[in-house]
């Protein structure tokens, strides 16, 4: 398989995936079973790794829950917030000390690498909205040897996936399957980069 069709298959899996962790009434995918497309993405990413397509399999064979349950779990008051950030930061008491908090650092320095890549934030979503930074991945497949790209994977995505994952345990939600999809994919993609861009990027100062 070439280099190429991997990029394509991953950037069709990493758009399937933002997909898939919106409101499932929302999405087209569950509207009468999953669709042929969907099936495809699946059956290309297996290709690449088994694992993670059966992962992925597994979320798409449970049952879609329903929007009032989807919203109970992510949105209003939600058990489980899709803003990686508020996983792995103390809420701020003030509105003052919102301002310096180490989330609000967190969330400037993402939309910064937005900017790098020319993507700008709808002002719908904050900049550490789970399906946005999938979708941000999707759009930057071909940019993987980008060292701020990098810089995203490995310190703004990677090491706030496990407070996410804690909390979707706890909760006994089929969306672990779709995490941890997310998390083989990313780093089957981490592992097939070229040894020599692994190092450029180690020794390069990265741009916060």
């Amino acid at each position: 398989m070439s280099s190429l069709d991997k990029k394509q298959i991953l950037q069709d899996v990493y758009a399937l995936i933002a997909e898939l962790w919106c409101n499932p009434l929302d999405s087209d995918i569950n509207k009468g079973g999953i669709d042929n497309d969907t099936k495809e993405v699946v059956t290309r990413l297996a290709d690449i790794d088994e694992e993670s397509a059966e992962l992925l399999s597994t979320f798409l064979g449970e049952q879609a829950i329903s929007e009032e349950d989807y919203i109970d779990l992510f949105e209003l008051d939600p058990k489980c917030p899709l803003y990686l950030g508020s996983h792995s930061y103390d809420e701020p008491k003030t509105c003052a000390n919102s301002a310096v908090s180490d989330r609000n650092e967190y969330m400037i320095e993402l939309a910064g690498v937005y900017g790098h890549f020319g993507q700008k934030n709808n002002g719908m979503e904050l900049p550490d909205y789970l399906p946005l930074m999938v979708d941000f991945l999707s759009l930057t497949t071909d940019s993987e040897s980008d060292s701020v790209r990098d810089k995203f994977i490995n310190e703004y995505l990677l090491p706030f996936l496990p407070p996410l994952r804690s909390r979707l345990e706890e909760l006994k939600t089929h969306y672990l399957y779709l995490l941890d999809a997310l998390d083989r994919v990313i780093n089957i993609e981490l592992s097939q980069q070229p040894i020599s861009a692994q190092q450029t990027q180690q020794g390069e100062s990265y741009v916060g």
